[in-house]
């Protein structure tokens, strides 16, 4: 039995978990459960910044957290509350924008191509920093033409609208103010995804790169 929460993900009902768990299973190998469900916890709550617990905010600059430590992550009926947290780590970074096909204009093969690309990284052992945020690599390449813009006199606020949206939207309203790039577009993103993995580029020769006849500051 599955069971819908917000966005209309599905999640594992508990009471399925826990008959999963308890089935055929020793109390032996529950013990050995534990053990290993113990020694990962406290694995992870010893990466955190503050050691030893999750902090979440509650709201940008409150001031408020939600504190989390080994006291609210106990193993649980027969690790049934471990399985579904564990599930719950896997669904949410994949599971963060959910579109029904029946409803005009969702682009739900896009979403379910976002969600692809993203499993390809994770074979790669590249991992967003939560659930639902950016790419990082499509917001390091955002970073990296928002300074070639700059480099051309663009400024954010004075043109703002050259620096809207994500990387492929600024493109299209580079162009189509009738701007365009040196090699073509293909090359310049390729451009700017090389110098968003490696972190680097050099920024004092990128403005070359573009072609600016049709640009009016």
């Amino acid at each position: 039995m599955n069971k819908i929460v917000k966005g209309g993900d599905l999640i594992a009902d508990v009471e399925t978990v826990e008959a999963i768990t308890t089935e055929g299973e020793s109390p032996e190998v529950l013990v050995e459960m534990e053990a290993h469900w113990v020694s990962l916890r406290d694995w992870f709550l010893s990466k955190q910044v503050t050691p030893g617990q999750v902090s979440i905010p509650c709201g940008k600059d409150t001031g408020l957290f939600n504190r989390i430590t080994d006291a609210y992550l106990p193993f649980g009926t027969n690790g049934a509350f471990c399985l579904a947290i564990l599930e719950a780590g896997v669904r949410k970074p994949i599971s963060d924008i959910s579109i029904d096909n029946k409803i005009a204009g969702d682009d739900w093969h896009a979403v379910n191509g976002r969600r692809s690309d993203r499993l390809a990284k994770w074979k790669e052992g590249v991992f967003a920093s939560r659930g639902g945020s950016k790419d990082e690599l499509a917001t390091q390449m955002k970073i990296e033409f928002e300074e070639d813009l700059k480099l051309l006199g663009l400024n954010p606020k004075k043109h703002a609208e050259f620096f809207k949206g994500n990387v492929v939207t600024m493109f299209d309203y580079f162009e189509a103010q009738g701007n365009s790039f040196k090699d073509g577009r293909d090359a310049k993103l390729a451009d700017l995804r090389g110098r968003a993995k490696k972190k680097l580029g050099d920024r004092g020769t990128a403005k070359d790169e573009l072609v600016t006849t049709g640009l009016a500051i």
